[in-house]
């Protein structure tokens, strides 16, 4: 007696093989992205634990290479959001006639949005290029098989020293972004007619260490998406120079999305927990 012939699965329809290779593979790079974060994570708690002066120099210059250079941009970019700020805020308040409440409106929101934001933006559209090109450009040449052909691991000496930097080098860059964009309301505010002492002290009252430590909290976030996202797209490129470019304009627009992701999220649970903020 013969078994019955078995019967081949049915392929999805064209229409939704698209979305499940898609699903499939966002599903995948996440998986990649969360393992690559778990080794850079340990090998960074190694490094902090690690008295060798290889290590610790390594790290020093990626800190002057992602964070002194990008010093400039984001103190020109503070002040002019903080006159933006200023302008549009005293604009709204000037139906009730409350413009001189603009400072004191502002100083919170630039704590804990403004601040972590502008300097998180600035560093992606300056540093995570840098980092997947750098990265791309290493793999295409064969220089990463090569150190794991010699036992090196290269999340350590490579994702490890960038991850400790920006996780430096953010909460560094939110705290100037913070006091510059301070500065931007000052400047904005004696634009308008208001006398120095009187918007400094208003800026004083508005500013709590609360606000100023949860966007330092939130920094560290960003820091940690960046240093993933970035070394993965430059990591994980096919063996060609051409894939370089595509790397670093990806690594670019997926970090930005994913640190306002982050933040959203992060609003979203102050907003329904308010016992939280």
């Amino acid at each position: 007696m013969t078994a019955p012939p078995t019967r081949r699965p049915t392929p999805p329809p064209a229409a939704l093989s698209r979305p499940l290779r898609t699903l499939e593979a966002a599903g995948g790079r996440f998986v990649g992205r969360s393992r690559l974060l778990g080794g850079a994570l340990y090998w960074l708690f190694w490094r902090a634990l690690s008295r060798r002066a290889a290590v610790s120099s390594g790290v020093v210059r990626e800190i002057e290479t992602l964070g002194l250079g990008a010093l400039r941009l984001v103190v020109g970019a503070s002040i002019l959001v903080g006159l933006i700020a200023t302008f549009q805020v005293a604009y709204q308040l000037k139906e009730y006639s409350a413009q001189s409440l603009s400072a004191n409106t502002i100083g919170w929101f630039t704590a804990r949005e403004l601040g972590p934001l502008v300097a998180a933006l600035i560093i992606v559209a300056r540093s995570a290029s840098a980092i997947a090109g750098e990265f791309a450009s290493m793999a295409a040449n064969g220089e990463i098989d090569a150190m794991r052909a010699m036992g090196l691991d290269p999340v350590k000496y490579l994702v490890a020293p960038k991850l400790a930097a920006l996780l430096i080098v953010l909460p560094a860059m939110t705290i100037f972004a913070i006091c510059f964009i301070s500065v931007g309301v000052w400047i904005g505010n004696l634009l308008l007619g208001y006398t120095p002492n009187y918007i400094l002290a208003d800026i004083r009252n508005s500013l709590d260490i609360r606000d100023v430590l949860i966007g330092v909290g939130k920094s560290l976030i960003f820091g940690l998406v960046l240093g993933v996202i970035a070394a993965d797209e430059g990591l994980s490129i096919e063996r060609r120079v051409s894939a370089i470019g595509a790397a670093a304009t990806r690594s670019v627009m997926f970090c930005m999305l994913a640190i306002l992701a982050v933040d959203t999220f992060f609003n979203a649970v102050f907003y329904f927990i308010p016992g939280l903020v």
